[in-house]
């Protein structure tokens, strides 16, 4: 076991920028459920009330940081409790702040795009619930009805809520780094649950200009949103993850990489380009801009490195594509990458020692040289018991310092 001699803001940046730090840092992903028994294990009360305590705010997150999760904001006791070493803080939803909305003539929940979601109970014994999408608003759209449709304001000053005030104090009085997102929906992937999964795909094959309208329309209102929020609190950003947009299944790519080339990346590229240029302009050149995509997105990766793209998560351990060793052998010389530590099987279904075992594959993978940070794969669900979870962070500990064994 090592000696850390660096802040875990310090640790951070040096990973984000491909240095090898003094340990591999540690970030959490869980979902409210998860989190609730979290704060049970780790003998800690239900809630907290110290300052920077956002989830005991006026403007809270109710039901998650994106549109259909259940995410839970995790608290300073148990960043500290775990010795993790990023804070997540993201924005509100454009809609007063209130995410969700129930309507209860049909017992479905609206989120600030409009889309009615039905509330479903996980079917696995361990408890927990996720936000089923039950109809397409824009299912039967034409170019004419986008004008039409009430789209979220991207100006709505309540989509920051407190942002202003507790992200800068954050940064004051604490030592950890700040990872924040503004946009809430992205552009192909908010066109999937506003057009349907199956309608998008047909449009990209015989109505292009369909996918044109609809993408610029989404691509305005996340530019927006990143624009107001960085202008606002930018400056003291350590990371700055972009909308997600899962671009793979977990065999293969969503769309052909032609049809991506001609008809995604454009957006992307504008995306990438536009935020790294406003996060220049408000004097703060060293925050890393993080994208999303789970499932096998390796065809599409030289692309959007090129295009602006600096850190990587979730590093989806599959195993056909996009597996973590590969990407990192081709790109770990460009960009970091978050995540690796598999949600799907062993945390679920392991042993401490499978645990343990992958962590210390994944850090020999994905740490030489830096560019790596140890988390979940993806959000924590209630079926990962408490003994894997601590067991991951554990193996951090112990496998994580520098120099790491080859």
């Amino acid at each position: 076991m090592g000696l850390k001699t660096m802040t875990s803001r310090e640790r951070v940046k040096r990973a984000l920028h491909l240095q090898e730090p003094d340990r591999v840092p540690r970030d959490i992903w869980i979902t409210q459920d998860s989190y609730v028994a979290l704060r049970r294990e780790l003998g800690l009360p239900p809630k907290v009330s110290k300052p920077w305590d956002w989830q005991n705010t006026p403007n809270a997150i109710r039901t998650g940081s994106t549109t259909w999760s259940t995410d839970a904001p995790v608290d300073l006791d148990v960043i500290e409790k775990l010795d993790l070493d990023i804070i997540r803080i993201p924005s509100y939803p454009p809609n007063g702040g209130r995410g969700f909305v129930h309507r209860p003539e049909d017992d479905l929940y609206l989120d600030e795009w409009g889309v009615p979601h039905h509330r479903a109970e996980f079917e696995t014994g361990y408890g927990g619930a996720h936000f089923e999408i039950r109809t397409y608003p824009l299912a039967e759209a034409t170019i004419k009805d986008l004008d039409d449709y009430p789209w979220p304001d991207p100006k709505d000053p309540s989509f920051l809520g407190d942002l202003p005030e507790l992200i800068p104090r954050v940064k004051r009085e604490t030592p950890y780094a700040i990872l924040s997102q503004f946009g809430r929906g992205g552009i192909y992937e908010q066109a999937k649950y506003l057009r349907g999964f199956e309608q998008i795909f047909i449009d990209m094959a015989i109505d292009q200009d369909f996918v044109h309208a609809l993408f610029g329309k989404l691509l305005d209102i996340e530019l927006e949103m990143n624009r107001i929020g960085i202008q606002a609190v930018g400056k003291y950003l350590d990371v700055l993850r972009l909308s997600p947009e899962d671009l793979g299944t977990q065999t293969s790519t969503l769309v052909s990489p032609q049809i991506h080339e001609e008809l995604v990346r454009p957006y992307y590229k504008r995306r990438f380009q536009a935020v790294r240029r406003m996060l220049d302009e408000i004097g703060n050149p060293e925050c890393r801009i993080m994208y999303h995509s789970c499932g096998a997105a390796y065809p599409m990766m030289p692309g959007l490195v090129e295009d602006g793209m600096e850190v990587f998560d979730p590093l989806q351990p599959l195993e056909v594509i996009s597996e973590p060793w590969r990407l990192k052998q081709d790109f770990g010389r460009q960009i970091a990458f978050l995540g690796g530590i598999n949600v799907q099987s062993t945390l679920p279904r392991g042993t401490p020692e499978d645990v343990r075992a992958e962590v210390r594959q994944r850090i020999k993978e994905m740490a030489l040289g830096g560019g790596y940070i140890l988390s979940p794969a993806h959000r924590m669900l209630p079926d990962i018991p408490f003994r894997n979870i601590k067991a991951m962070y554990d193996a951090g500990e112990e496998f994580g310092y520098y120099p790491l064994e080859r």
